[in-house]
């Protein structure tokens, strides 16, 4: 049977390419945005690639009305899925170690708390009594100092924790529940982009000064990542893991 996937934030970025990833190897790919007509987009590329394996849900995560539209549509027409990919969040924000209580609130909204009314809602979704996973798309700033906003990074640090207990309340159920940590990672419409666009010089001598591994990530890399996570034979031994991937980024001194 034809494995099914939901990625959410998938019109661009990361979460597009994971679906690409996964549609590329077979399985069924459920594509979630904002945006109507890029999700009509995808899905209708998706489809051409290979009938019928792909639909398309717009839906607002941070309204818990289209969270529940959302599990509503997949149950009617999918009714279970193997494996749910959560990538939601935003990196706006004052960066250091000042923001106002408005920031605080707006950016712990946007990356935890959407996603764990998400997360509550969707995992309902899960095959019964198979191994299937949930993956969490964190970031290093969670415990490394990239200077990104403070109001993410402890965001984020609050996602990985919550990941871990959820590992353990459903391992009996078969599920994994695991997180990525990107590191710096170049996406065409991305910060990275910008900044290289704006100054080549200083865009490579922060990559020498900060990446060990002397280079930007791509989303290839996170979605080869992902994907091998979902490995079946794995099973749902490997749980409750934080996995950064970052060109030593989080371990440099």
């Amino acid at each position: 049977m034809t494995k099914k996937l939901l990625v959410t934030g998938s019109t661009r970025g990361i979460g597009l390419v994971i679906a690409e990833k996964f549609h590329s190897q077979g399985w069924n790919v459920c594509i979630n945005g904002r945006n109507q007509d890029l999700v009509t987009q995808i899905t209708d590329g998706l489809n051409k690639k290979r009938r019928e394996s792909s639909i398309g849900i717009r839906a607002d995560l941070s309204r818990v009305s289209e969270i529940n539209l959302m599990s509503e549509v997949l149950k009617s027409q999918w009714g279970a899925l193997d494996c749910i990919v959560f990538n939601i969040g935003s990196g706006h924000g004052t960066k250091g170690i000042s923001s106002t209580m408005e920031e605080n609130l707006s950016s712990l909204k946007t990356n935890f708390l959407d996603v764990i009314n998400s997360f509550n809602k969707l995992h309902k979704l899960l095959l019964q009594g198979k191994t299937s996973s949930v993956i969490f798309i964190g970031s290093i700033a969670q415990d490394t100092n990239v200077k990104a906003p403070i109001s993410y990074a402890y965001s984020k640090k609050a996602l990985n924790n919550f990941a871990r207990y959820q590992a353990i309340a459903l391992s009996r159920e078969k599920v994994s529940v695991n997180v990525i940590n990107p590191g710096h990672i170049f996406t065409e419409d991305g910060v990275w982009a910008r900044k290289k666009q704006n100054s080549l010089e200083e865009f490579n001598q922060f990559v020498a000064e900060n990446i060990p591994a002397q280079r930007i990530g791509s989303t290839t890399e996170v979605a080869e990542l992902v994907f091998s996570v979902t490995n079946d034979l794995l099973g749902n031994f490997l749980s409750g893991v934080s996995i950064n991937l970052d060109g030593g980024t989080s371990l440099k001194v």
